[in-house]
């Protein structure tokens, strides 16, 4: 569950958020705080990966996730089932949910950091499918970063080295479902709810756990009830963090420092597990995050110049 249930994109363009003042310290300081308590949640669930099949894993953190979600509407005086238009929810969820059994099942597998540095193409195949099938304006100069950023990829997957894991596909797919999820979301409603995004896709992924349990679950063991509550309450602290980072901070000031989450998973990786990268897998995750800025920052000067 690596990426918050609400993308940079729908938080960014709303009318409510850009309102506020602009503080570009505090948002970056969201933003590190939100890549962080991310990580965090993502240690946990490879933590619990071992024990529980996926769909397991899902259905718990999904189901809590959705419970904060409605407690949240609840001091603010909204309905979870208010949403002018149910179908893009319905569509968001479902790829969410494509994305997070990918991701869990990469945990099972592959290294902590490489899992999460693959998953961060998504901003490359975002531009690709913007311009694909919404029709946007994609210059040479950000259709050239994608393809250096590919080249980052594949500097992490190594395709021709010997270790070469067939795993290695999920986390792509991760980045691909996420890029067709924001996609969806681009089309939601403008000033629809962050906290019913949240919910409806938490629904959608516990429902999408609980159909597995007909291939059998694990008994839950008492202690790991607390790593799964943590978990889904360091989620929902993450994606308060990211929507207020782009409340307070321009996007061409804040959104390099989405990348800082690559660090803190390097460090969980080495600290817990023991994993540290080769040399090509950190040449690999400097040019993605060098690539993904690079898009970012020309996507930013594009707004302006609308």
């Amino acid at each position: 569950m690596m990426h918050p249930l609400l993308p940079d994109q729908a938080s960014q363009s709303s009318p409510i958020l850009n309102t506020t003042p602009v503080n570009n310290l505090r948002g970056i300081a969201c933003m590190v705080s939100a890549g962080l308590f991310l990580v965090t949640t993502d240690a946990i669930t490879k933590w619990l990966v071992p024990h529980y099949p996926a769909g397991q894993i899902l259905f718990i953190q999904g189901s809590l996730i959705s419970l904060i979600a409605i407690l949240c509407m609840r001091t603010r005086g909204e309905s979870p089932l208010a949403a002018p238009r149910w179908r893009p929810h319905i569509y968001r969820g479902v790829l969410y949910v494509i994305g997070a059994f990918a991701f869990l099942i990469a945990l099972r597998y592959l290294a902590f950091a490489e899992v999460i540095a693959i998953a961060f193409a998504g901003p490359m195949f975002m531009t690709l499918l913007g311009k694909i099938f919404l029709g946007e304006q994609v210059g040479w100069h950000r259709l050239g970063a994608v393809l250096v950023g590919f080249v980052g990829v594949l500097f992490v997957i190594q395709p021709t080295g010997d270790a070469l894991h067939w795993a290695v596909v999920l986390p792509l797919i991760v980045a691909l479902s996420d890029a067709i999820r924001d996609l969806v979301t681009r089309q939601m409603a403008t000033g629809e709810s962050n906290f019913r995004v949240v919910f409806s896709t938490a629904a959608i992924l516990a429902t999408g756990g609980l159909l597995t349990a007909v291939a059998g679950w694990n008994e839950l063991r008492p202690e790991d009830l607390l790593w799964f509550a943590l978990s889904s309450c360091t989620f929902v602290i993450a994606h308060f963090l990211m929507v207020e980072a782009y409340r307070h901070g321009q996007l061409a000031a804040i959104a390099p420092f989405r990348y800082i989450q690559i660090i803190w998973a390097i460090l969980a990786g080495w600290l817990i597990w023991g994993e540290m990268p080769s040399t090509a897998v950190f040449t690999g995750i400097g040019i993605i995050c060098a690539s993904g800025i690079y898009i970012a920052w020309r996507e930013a000067l594009a707004r302006r110049g609308a």
